[in-house]
């Protein structure tokens, strides 16, 4: 049984729709794709009935929507936090070892979840959100944003490695490589500056040490436009609209066009008349 539409005719302009796997998106239910996965295996129910049909619309704010047969509560206002990870708080909303976890240092917001991991060790900029469709699209290898980290190594690394490092390192049979890498600070041991587009699990960890470089501290300093300038450990601050839009891809607003003022012309002067002498 598939769900009932709107009968012909009777469209509300009061009533905003918008298709199912993006409501259960934005409920931090899933990602879209994987939204579509669970309505395909028909666990979604739109009014009573069943939901069949990809497309499907409905008005989250009026309309019974359930997955497993747990109702959505009506979407709340989208929540962009950006938090400066502390070493030794696990990525995580719940801990089965009871670790202190992100969500103990943000506020309780419904449907808040933490976009991508920062490992335990691990220390800097991690985004939270109830924004299932930004986080997709922040997250996706897709859409390149940029990841920014500062690791600290042990020894030096020669100007042949950090070219390895960009053209690509077999790293337990997956290709790992830096969009970029530099030295920032280099004595017993140095410090980099390392760049890339993607999040895979300990990447830089696992690049580094396959280079003969183990890392000792690693902290991300950019996650696409967001930072934590001004922000110490464990605090945390909400996104401008500006990174927002920037985490979205969508283009900044442009700046306001200066006013100019037009002196206003003056008229012209009217010729004199000079009076010939008779």
């Amino acid at each position: 049984m598939s769900a009932r539409r709107p009968e012909p005719g009777c469209y509300d302009p009061d009533v905003v729709q918008e298709r199912l796997q993006k409501i259960l998106s934005r409920a931090g239910i899933a990602s879209r794709r994987a939204a579509e996965k669970i309505i395909g295996e028909g666990r979604v129910t739109l009014n009573g009935a069943t939901v069949l049909e990809m497309g499907t619309k409905a008005d989250p704010a009026r309309d019974d929507i359930r997955v497993d047969g747990v109702r959505l509560k009506p979407p709340q206002r989208p929540v962009y936090l950006v938090l400066n990870k502390p070493k030794g708080v696990v990525t995580t909303r719940k801990d089965p070892e009871g670790r202190t976890t992100v969500m103990d240092l943000v506020p309780a917001v419904a449907g808040l979840f933490p976009v991508g991991r920062l490992d335990v060790n691990t220390e800097g900029v991690l985004l939270l959100t109830n924004d299932g469709g930004l986080a997709q699209h922040a997250s996706h290898p897709r859409y390149e944003v940029q990841r920014v980290y500062q690791a600290k190594v042990r020894g030096i690394p020669e100007a042949a490695t950090l070219a390895r490092l960009r053209q690509g390192v077999r790293v337990e049979g997956e290709r790992l490589a830096v969009d970029r890498v530099r030295v920032l600070e280099a004595e017993h041991n140095a410090w980099l500056e390392v760049a890339l587009h993607e999040g895979r699990h300990h990447e830089v960890r696992r690049l580094l040490e396959a280079v003969g470089h183990p890392v000792s501290k690693l902290r991300r300093v950019a996650f696409g436009p967001l930072t934590v300038r001004g922000l110490q450990p464990g605090e945390y601050r909400h996104l401008t609209a500006e990174e927002v839009r920037g985490l979205a891809g969508r283009p900044a607003s442009p700046p306001p066009r200066a006013r100019t003022r037009r002196t206003p012309l003056e008229p012209p002067a009217r010729p004199r008349r000079t009076r010939g002498r008779a």
